[in-house]
């Protein structure tokens, strides 16, 4: 395990920040300006690859959701042979496009390496805490 420098650091938190806030003002490019062209993303409804795959599932989202705010805590980055990984707890705020509120607690298991020169997410694992309101709502 190798020590990552404060410019890398702030980098790879900046990369959060990037992340969500596509994702609040719905900017479909930034959003996959995120990722590696091969990451992968693991939710509890689906595993998918590629930047294809990536962009499909991010038009599907956006089929239910009005808005979403999503907040993230990172706990420690661990670099290890040019990549970094990273246990992050996020907390969303999601407007339905229904109008219906609905909030999400969660951790990501993040894997994150330099693509052209940029921090990206190679891999995300999402895991819910606490109930999970996919049983309770249109997208399930």
């Amino acid at each position: 395990m190798s020590e990552l420098s404060i410019e890398d650091r702030i980098q790879i938190r900046e990369l959060y920040g990037i992340y969500a806030l596509a994702a609040a003002v719905q900017d479909t490019d930034g959003w996959l300006a995120c990722w590696t062209r091969d990451a992968i993303w693991k939710t509890p409804q689906f595993e998918i690859c590629g930047q294809v795959a990536l962009a499909g599932a991010w038009a599907q989202t956006w089929s239910n959701f009005g808005t979403v705010s999503a907040f993230y805590e990172l706990g420690r980055l661990t670099h290890e042979n040019g990549t970094v990984s990273v246990l992050a707890s996020v907390f969303e705020a999601i407007t339905l496009k229904s109008g219906d509120p609905l909030q999400m607690t969660g951790l990501y298991r993040d894997t994150i390496r330099v693509e052209d020169g940029e921090w990206r997410f190679a891999r995300r694992e999402y895991e819910l805490v606490g109930d999970n309101p996919f049983a309770k709502s249109e997208l399930a």
